[in-house]
């Protein structure tokens, strides 16, 4: 049986926890029906990095097909866990790691993924947020270590 995290603030953590585990494994896993699978319909995912705000959970898994496609060794290893004490909402900062297909370059960097929740469960708003120019750079070649 599946946890979901319906308190008005997160705060079981115990189910905070599950939820999060659920939605690293789902993205670490390339599978953009499991990463959807926690989405609501009316989905709205921002990505102010890239530029662009799209809805409904296919927006999210064809983003998912996108990225295994461009890193095909991705992963995101969680850093932190930080549930909001007003709202059903969570905050994932991440690390990412991967390969470029395109240039074989290592590309990493961290970043944060704001999750509110609606009673059900599911993502109504997902905000990824991350240094794009850092990610740039990194896949030119431009960036120190890189």
């Amino acid at each position: 049986m599946t946890t979901n995290v319906i308190d008005p603030a997160a705060s079981d953590t115990d189910a905070v926890e599950e939820f999060c585990a659920r939605w690293e494994q789902a993205w670490n896993t390339h599978d953009g029906d499991a990463v959807a699978a926690m989405c609501a319909q009316d989905l709205v995912y921002d990505e102010p990095a890239l530029g662009r705000t799209v809805y409904g959970p296919d927006s999210i898994r064809g983003f998912v097909a996108g990225m295994a496609q461009s890193f095909p060794d991705y992963s995101f290893t969680r850093t932190g866990l930080y549930g909001e004490v007003t709202r059903r909402a969570v905050l994932v900062a991440w690390r990412f790691s991967g390969t470029h297909a395109g240039t074989g370059r290592r590309v990493e960097f961290h970043g944060d993924d704001r999750l509110e929740l609606g009673e059900d469960g599911l993502i109504t708003a997902y905000r990824c947020l991350y240094d794009n120019s850092f990610v740039v750079k990194q896949i030119k070649g431009e960036a120190a270590g890189a």
